[in-house]
């Protein structure tokens, strides 16, 4: 086969303190969460799970199970693969699996989000010991995303 690109070599980046990302797939903010986590965050290398809506997929146990299921399998694996030191979850304004799945109000929605981040860490914190977890949330303005941490 023919070659198409070829990447620079990675210099001084290492295995250790590999971190597990979990974040909507909405291509609105692919650029933004990658310049996030590069620059904002100085992760060198992380495990990327990018599904619409983000880390709800970890919280729907009730309303679509087989998607939880799903979601703690992948999230298993990587965690078996390459054990994570951080774990973590992004959300994101105008989220378009909030509003055309999950469905109500702006602030509902809103507030649905950062429940869903917080029960989602919850899960984390149960499957993987000594982790740091992170949360975030991530808004669009005038072309730039503006990124506020969730407690």
């Amino acid at each position: 086969m023919a070659e198409v690109f070829r990447t620079e070599p990675l210099v001084g980046a290492s295995e250790a303190g590999t971190a597990l990302v979990v974040q909507c797939s909405d291509p609105r903010y692919q650029p933004h969460f990658h310049d996030f986590l590069r620059r904002g965050l100085k992760l060198e290398r992380y495990a990327l799970l990018a599904v619409p809506g983000g880390a709800q997929f970890l919280t729907l146990v009730d309303y679509l199970p087989k998607f939880s299921w799903a979601g703690w399998r992948w999230v298993k694996f990587i965690g078996d693969i390459a054990p994570p030191s951080r774990v973590i979850l992004i959300a994101h304004d105008d989220c378009l699996w909030y509003k055309h799945v999950r469905r109500g109000k702006p602030a509902e929605i809103h507030a649905k989000q950062l429940d869903d981040l917080r029960r989602a860490e919850a899960g984390v914190r149960e499957r993987f010991d000594n982790v740091h977890t992170e949360l975030y949330y991530a808004r669009l303005e005038e072309g730039a995303a503006t990124f506020e941490q969730v407690k």
